[in-house]
């Protein structure tokens, strides 16, 4: 904003530098009346005046500079609604002016449910502030008493406004991908912009792939953590964190976690390739899991290993899986063949009456063991089948316990 407000008084002090007979005055009587719009202090006045100038002289060739008037005069009423109109009006009768480009970018993104008219009007505006920046700013002349790092922020501002709106643009197109982009060029030079990290964690979390999704929280906490220059009101900065908050935990189902993340989001704009937030449903297993092996870390073992044999890189885990022994298992003898000296035992390990491993045993056992007897072992595996489910795992008979003495009934 500092910027066009330079822009629209450097119009306005040339324009009343000139003569009153000067080209561009259509009378005396225009020339007065403008006089005192300069004069006035209320912003109200100041547009009836501009309205009394407007009705008086609607095609005067100052009617760029009084609609400048105008924007200066709107915004001092805070009237963005007026402002944006002025701005497209501007930009109607000279589609490179730079003033009215620079309001319409910046104007369009606080238009609520805005119609397609406007966002076209917004993003052909910010690509045009991007495209003429360097002849803008030529054409406006740098003031003598700033210096080029100065003059030169103002162009680096001017930039991001452009990508600010270009974004924010693309999310209401639903185009998250398109936002996503323009709001990363723009953390990239301005990290602590609240509201953009507020915007881009918004447009993350609406993405299907769960990459987007967990860094979307990092976004939305960053943007409730900051404070200082770029953070957002009081306000609003509560809503945002009470936001990610709650996103947080409807993901990772409870604010396990939390605290940490409010802290490492201060550290940078955008989050570490290996920030991860586990799912609640991940969490929901991994406290099972650990229950599991507290109270029975045999069978803990086996749903560990049985999950990885039937992921999406289950055939990689079973080549792992054949250069090393198994830890002890424990499982229910489901059938034996053969019957009386059995070298192959079907067991159970997960329910008992569920084919899921076949023993190869060596050498066979001299008698049998009925349904239902439980064993332990340790082994090798040799061989994988996902469908059906079937493990087949190479055991010294040695190390089986549980099988029934010869002549007993076993046990169940």
């Amino acid at each position: 904003m500092k910027l066009a407000g330079t822009i629209v008084r450097m119009a306005l002090a040339a324009a009343l530098a000139a003569p009153a007979v000067a080209a561009g005055w259509t009378d005396r009587g225009e020339y007065d009346l403008v006089m005192g719009i300069r004069s006035e202090a209320s912003a109200q006045k100041r547009v009836e005046l501009l309205d009394r100038w407007q009705a008086g002289y609607p095609r005067s060739e100052l009617r760029q500079v009084r609609r400048e008037l105008y924007l200066a005069a709107f915004e001092a009423l805070g009237d963005g609604g007026r402002m944006l109109k002025t701005a497209r009006e501007m930009l109607a009768e000279r589609a490179n002016d730079f003033v009215g480009v620079y309001w319409c970018t910046l104007l369009v993104p606080e238009v609520r449910d805005a119609a397609a008219d406007v966002l076209e009007a917004g993003e052909k505006a910010a690509r045009q502030l991007l495209a003429g920046l360097d002849s803008y700013f030529a054409a406006a002349g740098k003031p003598a008493a700033s210096g080029d790092a100065e003059w030169q922020k103002s162009k680096s501002s001017a930039a991001l406004l452009a990508h600010r709106t270009l974004g924010w643009i693309a999310w209401q197109r639903g185009d998250l991908a398109g936002a996503t982009k323009e709001f990363r060029l723009y953390l990239e030079q301005a990290p602590n912009s609240a509201e953009i990290a507020a915007w881009m964690g918004i447009v993350s979390g609406l993405q299907k792939e769960p990459d987007k999704q967990v860094a979307g929280l990092w976004y939305l906490e960053r943007a409730g953590a900051l404070r200082g220059e770029g953070a957002l009101p009081d306000e609003q900065r509560r809503a945002a964190g009470a936001l990610a908050d709650q996103a947080y935990a409807a993901y990772h189902g409870d604010g396990e976690g939390l605290e940490n993340l409010k802290t490492a989001v201060l550290a940078s704009a955008v989050p570490p390739p290996d920030f991860h937030v586990e799912t609640a449903a991940a969490v929901a297993v991994r406290r099972a899991d650990e229950e599991l092996t507290r109270t029975n870390p045999e069978l803990a073992a086996w749903v560990r290993i049985r999950r990885q044999l039937e992921s999406p890189e289950g055939d990689k885990y079973f080549a792992d899986l054949r250069t090393t022994p198994l830890p002890r298992l424990k499982g229910t003898v489901i059938r034996v063949d053969p019957k009386w000296k059995p070298a192959e035992i079907v067991l159970g390990i997960s329910q008992p009456d569920a084919e899921e491993v076949v023993l190869k045993v060596s050498p066979p056992f001299p008698n049998t063991a009925p349904a239902g007897t439980e064993l332990e072992f340790e082994g090798t595996v040799d061989w994988f089948g996902k469908e059906p489910f079937s493990l087949t795992v190479v055991v010294d008979r040695e190390k089986i316990t549980g099988w029934p003495e010869p002549g007993s009934r076993g046990r169940k």
